[in-house]
């Protein structure tokens, strides 16, 4: 009988062996890291990244173009989103079939979608604040001493409807964007 950590290098050797390239995705994403963590760190340009990745396979720049796709979201700035987009195009200009118009238009629409969540985020944390201001407004007035039970009640069901609004609303944000991330991700494919 075989142990589970025999089973596993078996299984890990059959995908190692599976693959024509000799080189897995798991092996290109570790030799990535290192040529990229300059640029994640913001050392590096999109140009400097090209000249990194120019004498590479198209299996590798694939790779490069996931990981700075996959670096993305609603909680990045807009520079930094600027910054993936270019690096995307320099690395898709690098392959012999490029498609730098798509990734352009859908790094813009990243943009776009990135200022809105922004926006409407600033607004929401403004009703909070809000709220929260005048429930402590009535906390202090004579009034909500005598109401005290019955204010609490109030400010308790606002509460919970300013999560569930809140929660609403990232969630939709959230799969708008990660619809966005999966078409650039299938357009790689």
């Amino acid at each position: 009988m075989k142990s589970a950590y025999e089973i596993a290098m078996e299984r890990a050797e059959t995908i190692y062996d599976d693959d024509s390239e000799g080189d897995n995705s798991l092996e290109i994403r570790e030799r990535l890291k290192k040529i990229m963590a300059p640029f994640f760190k913001g050392e590096m340009d999109a140009e400097a990244l090209w000249q990194q990745l120019k004498d590479e396979d198209e299996a590798v720049l694939i790779e490069a173009q996931l990981m700075l796709i996959e670096s993305i979201g609603l909680r990045n700035s807009s520079e930094q989103i600027e910054r993936r987009k270019e690096a995307v195009v320099a690395v898709e200009s690098l392959k012999e079939t490029e498609n730098s118009s798509f990734f352009e238009k859908s790094f813009t629409q990243a943009q776009s979608l990135q200022q809105q969540y922004q926006t409407q985020k600033d607004k929401l944390d403004q009703q909070v604040q809000q709220h929260l201001e005048n429930s402590q407004a009535q906390g202090l007035s004579a009034q909500a001493a005598a109401n005290g039970g019955q204010q609490q009640g109030m400010n308790n069901q606002m509460k919970q409807q300013l999560a569930k609004k809140l929660s609403e609303f990232q969630k939709s944000y959230n799969q708008r964007f990660d619809k966005l991330i999966e078409k650039m991700k299938a357009e790689l494919q």
